[in-house]
């Protein structure tokens, strides 16, 4: 019974997994169709790296924020973004990012711009990364896919890992980066 609950887990991964790569491959080829056109961009910057070394990042949630300059991205009229934050933005921290957006004569900042934090993120120790906690966070899961429904979308991974490959298939969009596995090993100094 085990066993065949195993084979049959191992079958649906195998299965997702085909159909993320066939997904990909159609990214690939209509990537400079895309790149012209609107588009939303789903910027979830989490350090996924092992549990072990996670463990050891002092003050992990903010440094998993560090990429915020992403939001200037916005730049392009043709780009929304989503912006996955491990924690909330207080007002006045939103409002500084949102003038500064305004400064640099980023047009209609506040309806290209969403942020999102997922709502159980703080129900889990604090070195989750924030793709697992996002995935477990289904108002907000369900909040993306109600901004993305219908629209040309792609996910920007921090550090892409499997997690990401699991978002990209529950949120079914592509990932702007090539299979986890390989950009790891090839960012090794023996790779």
């Amino acid at each position: 019974m085990v066993k065949a609950t195993k084979t049959k887990i191992e079958e649906l991964n195998n299965e997702s997994l085909f159909v993320w790569r066939e997904m990909m491959e159609e990214f690939k080829k209509r990537w400079p169709m895309i790149r012209s056109k609107r588009r939303i961009e789903i910027h979830c910057n989490s350090i996924s790296i092992g549990d072990a070394k996670r463990l050891s990042i002092e003050k992990f949630m903010q440094r998993e924020n560090l990429q915020i300059s992403r939001l200037f991205l916005l730049r392009d009229p043709n780009v929304n973004i989503i912006y996955i934050s491990p924690f909330t933005f207080t007002n006045d921290v939103l409002g500084y990012y949102m003038k500064i957006l305004q400064i640099g004569d980023i047009e209609e900042a506040t309806t290209r711009l969403h942020v999102i934090v997922p709502e159980n993120a703080h129900k889990f120790p604090s070195h989750f990364s924030l793709t697992q906690c996002l995935l477990y966070s289904p108002k907000a899961m369900k909040r993306i896919k109600n901004i993305i429904r219908g629209k040309q979308a792609y996910l920007v991974p921090g550090r892409a890992n499997t997690d990401d490959i699991k978002l990209s298939i529950h949120l079914t969009v592509p990932i702007l980066c090539g299979e986890p596995q390989k950009i790891n090993l090839y960012s090794t100094k023996s790779g």
